[in-house]
């Protein structure tokens, strides 16, 4: 019983990671300035998207509750780690949690990438995040260009060619 338990979770975990590496991003058929974000850290520091003008970011909402969250994290803070010298960022928006349970997540997770508590939910109503993960591709001039809904692994080839496209072009002012 034991070991068909084991195989069983084995399967599930190996069908999760197939389906993180097909994820795929989406062309933005909305309005394209991305709404505004103006949070506060879980420290109580202001934050707001206009801060990162001029970088590609990707706009990440999340709660420490969700396990797909939890599961591309990691990949998240790889993808920053990598592409932040070229001129990207990943903005993570918590969905209605607090500081202590955000500081803790983070602790956990070894995040270095900038967070933000949407306390109300009203940014994440603003860009129609209503399944989480759901991540938002935004260019330097701050016009979202692509979606995903669901997780993702962010280190995969084709969403890193994604973005590295976006960090190619120049801003247009």
């Amino acid at each position: 019983m034991l070991a068909r338990r084991k195989l069983c979770v084995a399967a599930a975990l190996a069908t999760l990671v197939s389906r993180l590496d097909a994820a795929e991003l989406t062309r933005w058929k909305g309005k394209p300035a991305a709404p505004p974000v103006e949070l506060l850290t879980p420290e109580g520091a202001p934050f707001s998207l206009k801060q990162l003008r001029g970088k590609v970011v990707l706009v990440n909402f999340w709660a420490t509750w969700c396990e797909p969250c939890i599961t591309e994290m990691p990949s998240l803070q790889r993808l920053r780690n990598e592409l932040a010298a070229d001129g990207f960022e990943v903005l993570a928006v918590n969905y209605q949690e607090g500081p202590a349970r955000i500081n803790g997540f983070i602790q956990k997770m070894n995040l270095t990438l900038p967070v933000v508590r949407d306390t109300d939910g009203s940014v994440a109503r603003s860009w129609s995040a209503r399944i989480f993960p759901a991540s938002y591709l935004v260019d330097r001039d701050g016009n979202i260009r692509h979606w995903i809904s669901g997780a993702a692994d962010w280190t995969s080839p084709r969403l890193v060619s994604t973005i590295r496209t976006l960090l190619a072009a120049q801003p247009s002012r």
